[in-house]
């Protein structure tokens, strides 16, 4: 035998193949993946506040770093001891606005804002919700203020 396949065959292995592969595909649950870094960044809930452990999150050593806490909620470092914590959810039309260097960028219609969570360009007109941070240094932690409803 030459080693050659007929057509027949090929088009025969491959939609095995993609019959295989997707049956394994649809077995992973993707959310999984996409909330790993999210879970990671979160040590607790503390009655209706969230709790970041620094220690394992290692983009917020420095200022300007941050991470997602979860779908919603976004950890910035402003300052040795400052942090701050910002809804990412569009006040426009409820998209997810994407950290961009030094501001917060709506994909959706364009509207910016501060690190802080101010409109710096519309559509949007109304600010993203903040949350006070209280930082304690000797345990490495970052509480994140929280009322119950805006808990994710």
């Amino acid at each position: 035998m030459s080693g050659k396949i007929s057509r027949r065959d090929f088009i025969k292995r491959s939609a095995l193949g993609v019959v295989v592969g997707g049956t394994a595909l649809s077995t992973i649950n993707i959310e999984t993946f996409a909330k790993t870094a999210a879970a990671k960044a979160v040590l607790k809930r503390s009655g209706d506040d969230v709790i970041v452990k620094l220690s394992e999150n290692a983009s917020l050593d420095k200022t300007g770093g941050s991470v997602k806490v979860n779908d919603e909620l976004m950890l910035i470092r402003k300052s040795e001891s400052e942090f701050i914590a910002v809804r990412t959810v569009c006040t426009h039309k409820g998209c997810d606005v994407e950290l961009e260097g030094t501001k917060f960028v709506c994909p959706c219609h364009g509207s910016e804002y501060t690190l802080e969570g101010k409109v710096t360009e519309g559509p949007a007109e109304k600010d993203l919700k903040t949350f006070e941070t209280m930082f304690d240094s000797d345990k490495g932690t970052v509480t994140i203020k929280m009322p119950v409803k805006d808990i994710n």
